[in-house]
């Protein structure tokens, strides 16, 4: 039984995955990834893929979506870095079908990989970290995000992290930058901690910055920080996320005020998870807890946090559970009810999952009883997901005209309106569905911190 569960786990997010993909018609399939492989034609034909023009004539060309129909107007933007986006030249040369399969293949490989990797270096089972996955990853999955290779990458880190190798690490750490506001938390923390990482940090950082000024330009490159990266956040002020940011646009605050609080707190969780990272590494000899810990702290609150990123949280909180068992029911209570994308549960199969998921995790995590409370919390909460849906107290209509934009305008100034038209739509429904998951997550930071202050008891 026990090697049938961990096939089964195994399988769990690409059957859910298909389960998706056969209800909702295929609408948005692969959407990111549409503008991320777009950037890369756009690169070849040396324009700028963060511009208008050619990237949204290369979105409708590749992949249109179903409906609705207004959405073909839309620019997706691409705001990775230079150095991220070079890496989807090779498949911008494929044709999109094509490319996509090949990217799902490497999305499922990268994710099983760090799974491997994460168990190792968090002294957890596989079978945990599969189940705790399985959600978020699936809608990783379905619209073709980047989260699996910088998961993969801090994997990597906190590997070679804890087997001494910390030039290897320092390697794998900016690989992290795919996902830049997940590494800069990991790369401060070796900084601090491990002066023998600090010169291969800034040396491969320096390699893959300038790997984007080749490939794309130095006016290019300096127009991502300049530029791209405020208007991004901007644009993104009103989609609906976990981040501080989206919650005060939600409540009725000004964007750029609401960007500037995600800031702040941003850079509060930046130093609390270091601080803790510090004291678990020395508590327990693990330099692993540099690179997993930090990037759990800030998924917590900020300007931009999806669900897809939360799961970088769930090994360092695993960690804690394997290792502090005073924390430990506090941490498996935590990821229980972060581990579900609740916004997919009003209109998706993740209904029938939901009891599935947490019903499993919790009892291999805290036994039949306290499992069977928290299924029984789960599936009232999908409960009452669904009620408000069927109430109506989810978004109302959108009315959405799309207008044209200038070649040379930023992306990001057709997305930011879309945002506004269309994700910007408070209502009760999506305030709920942020509470379970915002306190799970917040239960296991409280586990980690509480953990940082008492010795490891192995498991």
């Amino acid at each position: 039984m026990p090697k049938v569960a961990n096939v089964v786990a195994w399988l769990l997010a690409p059957v859910m995955l298909a389960a998706m993909i056969a209800v909702s018609a295929s609408l948005n399939l692969m959407g990111d990834f549409r503008a991320f492989y777009c950037a890369g034609v756009v690169i070849t034909q040396g324009a700028d893929p963060y511009r208008e023009e050619p990237l949204h004539a290369c979105e409708r060309r590749a992949q249109p979506p179903p409906s609705p129909a207004y959405i073909q107007d839309v620019t997706l933007p691409a705001p990775l870095p230079p150095h991220a986006l070079l890496a989807f030249v090779p498949l911008a040369r494929l044709p999109f079908p094509i490319a996509a399969a090949l990217y799902w293949l490497l999305s499922f490989s990268a994710m099983s990989a760090a799974t491997v990797l994460f168990a190792r270096a968090a002294g957890v089972r596989c079978l945990w970290l599969n189940l705790a996955f399985a959600g978020t990853a699936t809608q990783s999955y379905f619209l073709g995000q980047p989260m699996p290779f910088a998961l993969l990458a801090l994997a990597a880190t906190a590997v070679l992290l804890r087997n001494g190798r910390f030039v290897a690490a320092s390697a794998c750490a900016v690989l992290l930058s795919v996902e830049p506001p997940l590494a800069l938390p990991v790369l401060l923390a070796l900084f601090v901690a491990l002066p023998s990482t600090r010169l291969p940090i800034f040396g491969f950082g320096s390699l893959l910055v300038l790997a984007g000024i080749v490939g794309l330009g130095l006016p290019v490159t300096i127009e991502y920080v300049r530029d791209v990266i405020p208007a991004h956040a901007l644009a993104n002020a009103y989609e609906w996320q976990l981040s501080l940011t989206s919650v005060l646009t939600s409540l009725g605050s000004n964007a750029a005020v609401a960007v500037r609080w995600g800031e702040a707190m941003y850079a509060a969780m930046l130093i609390l998870g270091i601080v803790v990272a510090q004291r678990l590494w020395r508590s327990s000899g693990n330099h692993a807890a540099l690179a997993l810990v930090p990037p759990a702290f800030c998924v917590f609150g900020g300007v931009h946090v999806h669900l897809s990123q939360l799961v970088i949280a769930f090994p360092a909180i695993l960690s804690i559970y394997a290792s502090h068992p005073r924390a430990r029911n506090l941490a498996a209570t935590g990821i229980t009810l972060a581990m579900v994308p609740w916004s997919a549960v009003s209109a998706s199969v993740m209904t029938g999952f939901t009891p599935l998921l947490v019903g499993w995790f919790a009892y291999i995590t805290m036994g039949p009883r306290r499992g069977l409370v928290l299924t029984v919390i789960a599936m009232g909460i999908a409960i009452s997901v669904l009620a408000l849906a069927l109430a109506g107290f989810g978004p109302g209509d959108a009315h959405f005209v799309a207008r044209t934009y200038p070649p040379d305008a930023l992306a990001e100034a057709s997305w930011g309106a879309f945002s506004r038209s269309v994700l910007a739509r408070p209502s009760v429904l999506m305030q709920w569905i942020r509470v379970p998951v915002l306190a799970g997550l917040a239960m296991g930071l409280i586990a980690l911190t509480r953990a940082a202050y008492e010795p490891p008891v192995p498991a």
